[in-house]
């Protein structure tokens, strides 16, 4: 387990944000882009969805070139 410094917190407060720090919170430059071990931080939830999208992305494109193929006669 590794740890990090945020330039945006001085002391206890996020200077971004002008509140509390709370690694992970909407606004957070970590929001979305990774997992907490507290379930309920809400950067989990937001990375959660961004897998499914792309895993959604990607099937929709795949099924794309499925059926691109299916014209060419493959």
């Amino acid at each position: 387990m590794g740890g990090w410094t945020c330039s945006h917190q001085i002391g206890n407060v996020c200077d971004l944000l002008n509140r509390p720090c709370e690694p992970g919170m909407k606004g957070c430059t970590l929001y979305g882009k990774a997992v907490f071990a507290d379930p309920a931080t809400p950067s989990n939830e937001a990375v959660a969805r961004r897998e499914e999208m792309r895993k959604k992305k990607e099937e929709e494109e795949e099924m794309k070139r499925l059926m691109e193929a299916a014209k060419r006669g493959f």
